[in-house]
């Protein structure tokens, strides 16, 4: 019975990379397509009453509820979204949940380094993209897959692909929820023109 177990969590971590679905992966890309739909793509903008709840919603997830409604405004909450996804959807405690994105990048190259974790960072060239993934690029200069520490970033949640283009949803995105496209190779990876174009760095596997 345990080389059976041993078995089955080696093959989810290796193997579950490019299933197609799970019950985490279903929720966090239900809550994304909600949050989509709450600010009509990139229609509403930060600060509007409209959705000044759900902003707030997105910092206390990192801990940020007593801050003034002017910080939750004024303060990239890109990190704040994806990690009030997370949260919402289950994570748990397999997730570093935080206002800045290197974080959980960070950390899920650690884990892809030492095979373990739900969340694997892989270099954008060596995977392939799947549904409830996470695409990162950096944005500032002189940052690479291998960059530790702090840095200013970006990830996007991937909700769909069809044919070889990938649907992602993203927190303050021209101020508000927006979904971005991304086109991959007949591998199924990111396809080097734009990962080029893009600066993508890093695709953390949902293995949840």
């Amino acid at each position: 019975a345990g080389i059976v177990l041993v078995s089955y969590i080696f093959r989810k971590q290796i193997f579950g990379a490019f299933s197609s679905s799970s019950a985490f992966k279903n929720k966090v890309v239900k809550l994304a397509n909600q949050e989509l739909s709450r600010w009509q793509d990139g229609g509403i903008k930060e600060g509007d009453t409209r959705t000044i709840n759900a902003l707030r919603s997105y910092w206390a997830a990192v801990g940020w509820q007593n801050r003034s409604d002017y910080a939750k405004i004024n303060e990239a909450w890109s990190a704040a979204f994806i990690s009030y996804l997370m949260k919402k959807a289950g994570a748990g405690s397999d997730f570093k949940y935080s206002a800045s994105h290197s974080k959980y990048i960070v950390d899920s190259i650690k884990n892809r380094k030492k095979n373990s974790g739900s969340f694997q960072g892989f270099k954008p060239s060596e995977i392939k993209v799947g549904v409830g993934d996470l695409i990162g690029r950096p944005r500032q200069g002189s940052v690479t897959y291998d960059t530790t520490g702090s840095y200013k970033s970006h990830t996007d949640l991937v909700v769909s692909i069809k044919n070889d283009t990938v649907k992602m949803i993203g927190g303050n995105v021209g101020n508000s929820v927006k979904a971005t496209y991304v086109k991959l190779g007949k591998n199924g990876k990111i396809s080097p023109t734009e990962i080029n174009k893009r600066n993508y760095h890093v695709v953390i596997k949902n293995l949840k």
